[in-house]
């Protein structure tokens, strides 16, 4: 592999470098695990049609967490030899590049190994890591894939033999470490330059934007085109846009129904509990249905009574 290293200097330097390659936390758009994003969505990036995200809420979590990560790494395993890492590895002939969180050395490995740092929230980690989410935060757990396919493709560029995944989890009063050993995967690693490659040749080299997935795609397709321009386009021969309108139009009437069935359980709901507040149902449950009082807005000043179902607090 042709292996090309830069220091980065500044973010805004990094972020223009980025755009000239397919990145490791990208690796999972590309391989189709991806927890969010879209094929779509990084064609938009690399060709200047939408900014990057790099500034949403959630990069900044992790940006900002990235240290805290190393912090809780020296003082959880202080036999570790840990240095911080602001490198753009970069492979030329795939046009595959990572920016490694940092590097380590431990005495129980051989050679250098790969860190990639993680805050998680305590709810998404119970969600989505955890094998078992009834269990204890510290029970058997098993990091997503879209995570392995990152770290697995900065051990690759890296030639490191192997990585490990630093999971900060953080709660409401505390924060827990979590480690994880990613092992180096010939497999996967091949997955990851095949579909590399092929994302340049389909998509970025021939121009052509891949396939919108309608569940994430909403927002860039907004984007994309915010005006219409007065024309009409011929879909007369496009079987699948009838289907969509169909069931679109399937889909209005079933929520038509269920609007009109929920508005009648919600009034005869309202009669039993008549002038009372809260009504109990037999499984702990309560009913509430309060007076309120709405200020004038935009609109006049009113007041109504809102229906809601209240779950006990265990």
């Amino acid at each position: 592999m042709m292996i090309e290293r830069n220091n980065i200097t500044s973010t805004d330097e990094w972020l223009a470098w980025r755009l000239d390659w397919i990145n490791a936390s990208e690796i999972p758009i590309v391989c189709g695990e991806a927890a969010y994003g879209s094929a779509a969505e990084l064609y938009a990036e690399k060709k200047g049609l939408r900014p990057p995200l790099m500034d949403s809420g959630i990069f900044r979590r992790g940006r900002w967490g990235e240290a805290a990560v190393f912090q809780a790494l020296a003082e959880e395993r202080p036999q570790w030899k840990v240095q911080r890492a602001r490198v753009h590895v970069r492979d030329i002939e795939h046009r595959l590049a990572c920016t490694p969180d940092g590097y380590a050395i431990r005495l129980d490995r051989d050679g250098i190994g790969v860190v990639q740092a993680k805050v998680i929230s305590r709810s998404i980690f119970r969600q989505r890591w955890l094998d078992f989410p009834d269990d204890d935060i510290d029970g058997p757990a098993t990091p997503p894939v879209s995570y392995q396919l990152q770290t697995l493709t900065e051990m690759l560029l890296n030639e490191t033999s192997w990585g490990v995944l630093a999971v900060l989890v953080n709660g409401e009063f505390d924060w827990r470490l979590r480690l994880f050993d990613i092992e180096r995967d010939p497999i996967l690693e091949d997955r990851i330059l095949q579909r590399t490659e092929a994302f340049w040749r389909d998509y970025l080299d021939a121009n052509v934007m891949p396939p919108f997935e309608p569940l994430r795609d909403t927002e860039l397709i907004c984007r994309l085109y915010p005006k219409d321009d007065g024309t009409e386009t011929d879909l007369t021969g496009d079987n699948r846009a009838l289907t969509l309108v169909e069931q679109w139009t399937e889909t209005s009437a079933a929520r038509l129904r269920l609007e009109k069935t929920e508005a009648a359980l919600k009034t005869e709901l309202c009669g039993k509990l008549g002038d009372h507040t809260f009504g109990r149902l037999a499984d702990g449950r309560r009913l509430s249905w309060k007076h309120q009082h709405r200020k004038a807005h935009t609109v006049a000043a009113s007041e109504f009574r809102v229906l809601r179902l209240h779950t006990p607090v265990e």
